[in-house]
């Protein structure tokens, strides 16, 4: 069993930004659920007909979107509540940008966080310290060391596509 090294404010938060963002209901306690919890790695867990969830690194609480007004809206409310926080945009054309495949390593090269569809905007938390970050976004590869401290910090990804 992992140990989760958050406040309880922030799973609340979490939960309460999906719901919001899905239309305001809940379905089932099933969002408080992770794949981990259940032993089923690397496999989605279906909340809803259209929502899917997945724990790719057991024991990492995320956060992932940002498409749309509203939904920037509610994740930029929240942003002070989650240590480190991403955000990825074509420089080219000065738009956010989705389907970023990210990884995130803690200082001994262990994976803490992969997802295969992050953004526009991704908040994760995670305990202080140094992190290597890696994005790509049409097979272009972007790679920076960022520095989580007791207020987070912002990582901003650019792409000249």
């Amino acid at each position: 069993m992992n140990t989760l090294n958050f406040r309880p404010a922030h799973l609340r938060t979490a939960v309460l930004l999906a719901a919001l963002t899905l239309g305001g209901a809940m379905a089932t306690p099933t969002w408080a659920a992770t794949a981990a919890a259940r032993g089923q790695q690397d496999r989605p867990v279906v909340v809803q007909e259209d929502i899917l969830l997945f724990d790719p690194v057991p024991g990492t609480v995320y956060l992932n979107g940002g498409i749309g007004q509203t939904e920037q809206q509610q994740m930029r409310k929240d942003a002070p509540n989650w240590p480190l926080r991403m955000t990825f945009s074509d420089k080219s054309s000065d738009e956010f940008v989705a389907n970023v495949k990210l990884k995130v390593f803690d200082q001994g090269g262990h994976a803490v966080l992969r997802l295969r569809s992050a953004g526009p905007m991704t908040y994760v938390q995670l305990p202080q310290g140094e992190y290597r970050v890696t994005a790509s976004y049409k097979d272009q590869l972007l790679t920076r060391m960022v520095h989580v401290g007791p207020k987070g910090t912002d990582a901003n990804f650019h792409w000249l596509v």
